[in-house]
């Protein structure tokens, strides 16, 4: 009979969590218990409630060395799988080893902190948050309803539920990655393979499936989208909780059907969820991501496929609260504050440089906005050089990162024209704020701040030229860039609203970049309803309605030139849901900060254009996913 012997001062982390006894059998890897129930045997020492001067023993300190890292098999597809999976990726104390800030950190009682956190359960940490876990007295954390084999695979695979043949499944599924992902830099092609997503989560597959439906195979997109709201339900309702679980959420909010008004709350569900796996925990990026020679390949781009979604949606969450005025909920770590590396690893995916561009226009502009957005109107008697000076910074800045990153992008990919298009998107919205305070005076005059009406007025008319210039990418963009495209135009129409001398020399200019972006948004063929069909109509309808009340008011009727300018577009507004998403697009451009400036007695704001003021007040403003400057769904 093998010799049995036991750790005396330490323990795996199974058994230390359950405060049992870590028998280890000489020459065996794994204890008796890890052994015996297919547990993860992983050793960790100590880190939190260490007294003061003690020190790693040398014997120990080898022993964490040279524990490896346990990751499930690559094709294991049951929630057990996907809570070890995300337990693995939770970081604990930093280590001398990248590797080791995906282990997760479980403090023994004797040592671990005094908070419900370390004396409870450790499995409410990972995703498993239940009563009956908490209480839980026997060897191993009772599995909650949304653990164990998951009745959702295999057999929810739309392909096996007869949805769609599998070559439709496959061409719609090439479409997306090719197509659709490069605009959201969510998923990577080496690892995110057809067969690899329908094994792991028939949920992803199916919002994917349904977003590629929507724009390369319409027939089968009510189908689909029906079908991923159906496991979006269910995942729900059985508490599961995954990497995929949460990209699939976030990826049917960047292309939504035009009533859709939950990307707010999607994106809450989701942010919750990657707290719950302990992906806010993530430490700061050192080298070469997952250093640990006993990964595999897949497992390490299961790794950063973790740190990516972690990511997208700490961009996704500071975009959203700038544009509805509500709070964020990730905070900025040492994490995300080390994106930049991060982009260099050998294993970073092609859009891993877009999404660290973002992270890093995030991060720079995020507090401008909470610093600026509020400020108290002067009335007049105010000095605005030192709002001017800050922005004078900011704007060198952008610039900076714009040409950067710029360098990096690729000539055939959306990219540059992401790039430029979000870069002159947040020139203008900061300026804006300075043209704010000018407008709410009583005598309102441009020319009282020349330079920041002329760098907004420049970057609105840049973000137009763009949409003519990369007409190719427009198309299939996410529905922020329309968004965006709202609130630029809604500002030109605004400061030629405003009497002033030099109103009437940027007028023409403002009315040709306008119909030249509705005729680029209408060269390649789109559907009814569709962002592309519903963002055209919306600018024809805009720069006639424009004239037509400018019209009314120089001759007191409108012209005949303004009214038939104006008939030609009344009617081609889809009666469907286009007009509502219209809505949502120009209360989304009017609430961001300095949306002040978008109203006045002269023009009477968007209303004017519909002509049913009391239905804008219900509209949703968080309707679209994330249309600031360093925004996809961005």
């Amino acid at each position: 009979m093998p010799e049995e012997r036991t750790r005396p001062a330490r323990a795996c982390m199974p058994c230390r969590r359950i405060k049992t006894r870590c028998m280890l059998q000489t020459g065996e890897a794994r204890c008796q218990r890890c052994a015996r129930k297919s547990l993860d045997c992983v050793f960790q020492e100590h880190q939190r409630g260490r007294r003061p001067g003690t020190r790693l023993s040398k014997g120990n300190a080898t022993t964490l060395s040279q524990s490896p890292v346990s990751y499930p098999p690559h094709g294991l597809t049951t929630n057990n799988a996907i809570a070890s999976s995300a337990a693995a990726a939770v970081p604990g104390p930093p280590q001398t080893s990248h590797s080791h800030r995906q282990v997760l950190d479980v403090p023994a009682w004797e040592t671990g902190p005094l908070q419900p956190s370390g004396l409870l359960d450790r499995a409410m940490s990972r995703g498993r948050f239940t009563l009956r876990n908490i209480l839980s007295t026997t060897d191993s954390a009772v599995p909650d309803r949304g653990a164990g084999p998951s009745s959702s695979l295999p057999s929810a695979d739309p392909v096996q539920r007869g949805l769609l043949s599998l070559s439709a499944a496959s061409s719609l599924f090439n479409s997306f990655m090719a197509n659709l992902n490069p605009y959201i830099s969510q998923l990577d092609p080496q690892l995110h393979t057809l067969a690899y997503v329908r094994h792991k989560s028939p949920f992803l597959m199916s919002a994917i499936l349904a977003v590629a439906a929507r724009v390369f195979n319409p027939p089968l997109h009510e189908r689909l989208l029906s079908y991923a709201e159906d496991l979006l339900v269910d995942g729900f309702r059985r508490g599961r909780k995954s990497t995929e679980t949460a990209q699939a959420v976030v990826i049917l909010t960047y292309w939504k059907t035009p009533d859709d008004d939950r990307a707010w709350i999607s994106l809450g569900y989701a942010v919750r969820m990657g707290m719950e796996l302990g992906w806010h925990r993530l430490t700061r990026y050192t080298g070469n991501s997952t250093g640990g020679s006993s990964m595999t390949e897949t497992q390490k781009l299961e790794v950063r496929n973790r740190e990516r979604t972690w990511h997208v949606l700490f961009v996704y969450d500071r975009s959203m609260s700038l544009q509805t005025g509500k709070p964020w909920m990730i905070e900025r770590s040492d994490f995300t504050e080390s994106v930049e590396a991060w982009c260099r690893d050998p294993l970073a995916a092609p859009g891993d440089s877009l999404l660290g561009a973002f992270v890093v226009l995030r991060l720079l502009t995020s507090e401008v906005f909470k610093l600026l957005g509020d400020r108290p109107s002067k009335g007049g008697s105010g000095r605005l050089y030192p709002l001017e000076s800050l922005l004078a910074v900011i704007k060198g800045r952008i610039e900076e990162w714009e040409a950067k990153w710029i360098e990096a992008a690729s000539q055939e990919s959306c990219h540059r024209f992401l790039i430029h298009f979000y870069g002159a998107h947040l020139r203008l919205q900061l300026f804006s704020l300075p043209l704010q305070e000018v407008l709410s005076r009583k005598e309102q005059d441009l020319f009282l701040n020349f330079e920041a009406f002329w760098t907004s007025y420049s970057s609105a008319l840049e973000m137009l030229r763009l949409l003519c210039r990369f007409s190719s990418c427009v198309h299939l963009a996410q529905d922020s860039v329309h968004v965006m495209t709202a609130y630029c135009v809604t500002f030109l129409i605004k400061i030629i609203s405003v009497p002033s001398s030099i109103t009437a020399q940027i007028e023409p200019e403002i009315g040709d970049a306008i119909r030249g972006a509705a005729r680029a948004l209408r060269q390649h063929p789109v559907l009814p309803g569709t962002s592309c069909a519903l963002q055209a109509e919306f600018l024809d309808r805009i720069i006639a309605r424009y004239f037509l009340k400018k019209s009314e008011q120089d001759h007191g009727e409108p012209t005949p030139v303004a009214r038939k300018e104006q008939a030609s577009h009344v009617h081609q507004l889809p009666s469907d849901g286009g007009v509502s998403l219209m809505r949502d697009w120009a209360v989304a451009a009017t609430s961001v900060p300095g949306a002040g400036v978008f109203l006045d007695d002269d023009f009477g704001g968007l209303d004017a254009i519909f002509g049913e003021g009391a239905l804008w007040g219900g509209a949703a403003t968080e309707a679209e996913p994330v249309c600031q400057e360093g925004s996809f769904y961005t």
